[in-house]
């Protein structure tokens, strides 16, 4: 009877089994009985390898700058609990003796074999092929590493013979890095199709308005044609002729830049769509290979130069009338007006679907974006690619959660999330890990937004249910809020301008009022309709860096910019993008870009934000 040995051995794992249990999390190398060796965190029981465990325990410790001590600490790189090392620093941290038996069964005995799953693709009768990255030199080796010194994917052959001595690092980390500087330059690509799709639409909107100027033009004189009868039928001909030859001169200028913006559309879709399909079905090393060629393509994309501007002819026809002794008939007129691309330009870069339900408040802080998932009672931290970073529950005391708005700010020289939640009629306080919970009970019955005073840090909080905002100390000197209530109904968003103001929005009022820093009302702008710079249930509000309120109007499913005086200014975004109900605004300022939840259709939005 065959053992528990020869049972593995005959066994087929999938790759998967190499690529997240027999791989180090951090340096993507195959774990080893050497420096390679797997010690498992007795905290957390996440694994690494041992070499790179000591790399990222001295780093914390210089970065702390602790002494040498009889005990030392450092937080695991992964859910970054506390780990305990003993005089033996971390060589005497326990081994993984399972992690150390797969390895030994399958790099040294070479009893099991390996199915990668990204080696198995089925084709159309539903059968699974293998598609195998190997090395042309040596066809049965797979391609997992790659030669820092010469460049060049290798496999462990290679390794043994020609890059004896090489340093290298597997090829998953450096195809992740080609990735990363692909990546950028895929998005301005991407953004330069937008772009020139927006020109193609403004030249399609100057031959629709060319057209309909001709016809208007061309009535015109013909009525002037039917008032005159006779007596002026040939002055009428030649107008008309003019009008035609005009006409047909500057709707081939227009017809012919159309054609060509259409031309160079498709050109850059081809290259861009070229490019994203070898990133996502090519193998890591075809990818490392290509990444100049791509790289070269997608800097052609990004180097197209696009009008910014449109210009609109129109024709017209000036009649005169004089006696018909001195009649003079009038002449045709040409009118240029420009229109500016980008109201024919899409400004979503790209959105999360999917993945929230319900989502409320938004921020951002260190280029990162903070989500509310209302539905699922957590926090969602989002890069600005709209990658997930991290997430973290907010009913972390299990006594239920109804998390609404979010904020960051420093508080003893630490970045802390600061959370309104209904549930605790108070704040929820985390790390932006999401550790370290704590909370501020009782201070207002229905907390909706959220700020902190960057002048005074006074934490301000809008109370809906009590219609009110309460204006508490820092977080360092808890006391009784100060209330201030200006006839909201139903308020719900808030921010602070650049020179201190407060800017509230009032739901059912359907405006936004403004505060001094002290709490005195100032102002209010904004009213009910849907006409610019009014209002349909504003709900959350944010400040540009030049002073400028961007306001979520969900009623009208766009996000309204003003000035501070209240004064509008433009819609940063409409229907036409996609948008639904608009809850929460925020902007990573240094990119131009325009963060919004939509809790409609459940997603979050990254667009171009540019007045």
């Amino acid at each position: 009877m065959a053992g528990p040995e020869s049972d593995l051995q005959a066994a087929a794992l999938p790759r998967w089994v190499v690529d997240d249990i027999l791989t180090c999390g951090i340096c993507f190398e195959t774990f080893d009985f050497k420096s390679k060796k797997p010690k498992s965190l007795p905290s957390c029981r996440h694994v690494f390898c041992m070499d790179c465990l000591i790399k990222h325990a001295a780093s914390e410790q210089n970065q702390r700058k602790q002494g040498q001590g009889k005990w030392t600490t450092f937080e695991c790189p992964t859910c970054r609990k506390k780990v305990n090392l003993s005089p033996k620093g971390v060589e005497g941290l326990p081994d993984d003796r399972t992690v150390l038996g797969l390895t030994d069964k399958v790099l040294n005995k070479g009893g099991v074999s390996l199915k990668a799953k990204d080696e198995e693709k089925a084709n159309k009768d539903g059968m699974v092929t293998r598609v195998m990255d190997t090395c042309l030199k040596h066809p049965r080796e797979e391609l997992r590493m790659f030669c820092n010194r010469c460049a060049v994917p290798v496999c462990a052959e290679c390794v043994e013979i020609e890059h004896d001595g090489h340093s290298t690092s597997g090829i998953k980390k450096v195809a992740g890095m080609s990735k990363e500087n692909l990546n950028p330059l895929l998005g301005e690509g991407k953004w330069k199709m937008k772009e020139l799709g927006g020109h193609l639409k403004g030249l399609q909107y100057a031959e629709e308005r060319l057209q309909v100027s001709k016809e208007a033009a061309t009535a015109d004189v013909r009525e002037l044609g039917r008032t005159l009868k006779s007596e002026i039928d040939e002055i009428v001909a030649i107008l008309l002729g003019e009008i035609e030859s005009r006409y047909k001169d500057k709707f081939e200028v227009v017809t012919k830049e159309k054609d060509s913006a259409s031309r160079k559309l498709e050109e850059l879709n081809q290259i861009c769509s070229g490019v994203e399909a070898e990133l996502e079905k090519s193998t890591p090393s075809k990818i490392v290979e290509k990444e100049q060629e791509m790289g070269d393509q997608l800097k052609q994309v990004v180097s197209q130069d696009v009008p910014v501007e449109e210009y609109v002819l129109t024709l017209a026809f000036k009649a005169s009338r004089t006696k018909l002794s001195d009649l003079s008939f009038g002449e045709v007129t040409e009118t240029v007006d420009t229109v500016d691309r980008k109201s024919f330009t899409n400004r979503v870069l790209w959105q999360v679907e999917g993945k929230m339900r319900n989502p409320g408040g938004v921020t951002t802080w260190d280029e990162e974006v903070y989500v509310v998932d209302r539905g699922n009672k957590q926090i969602q931290v989002f890069d600005c690619h709209g990658n997930s970073r991290r997430r973290f529950s907010t009913d972390v005391f299990g006594n239920g959660s109804e998390p609404q708005d979010v904020c960051v700010t420093i508080f003893e020289n630490e970045s802390r999330v600061l959370v309104t939640d209904k549930y605790e009629q108070g704040l929820r306080i985390f790390d932006k890990y999401g550790e370290r919970p704590d909370r501020v009970s009782g201070v207002c019955k229905g907390p909706m937004g959220l700020t902190v005073c960057k002048h005074s840090k006074t934490l301000i909080v809008v109370d809906e249910d009590s219609n009110c905002v309460r204006m508490c100390p820092a977080l360092d000197r808890r006391g009784p809020p100060t209330n201030y209530a200006y006839s909201f109904n139903h308020p719900f968003g808030i921010t602070t301008g650049v020179k201190g103001k407060i800017f509230i929005s009032d739901c059912q009022n359907h405006c936004v009022k403004v505060l001094s820093p002290t709490g005195e009302h100032l102002d209010t702008f904004g009213s009910e309709g849907g006409g610019e710079g009014q209002l349909r249930h504003p709900l959350g509000v944010h400040c540009d860096d030049q002073g400028r309120i961007l306001v979520a109007d969900s009623g009208n499913k766009r996000v309204e910019v003003f000035s501070e005086e209240g004064e509008f200014v433009a819609h940063a975004v409409t229907a036409e993008d996609g948008l639904g109900c608009p809850v929460g605004v925020a902007l990573l300022q240094q990119r131009n870009m325009l963060v919004v939840t939509d809790t409609e259709s459940h997603k979050l939005l990254f667009l171009r934000y540019s007045l």
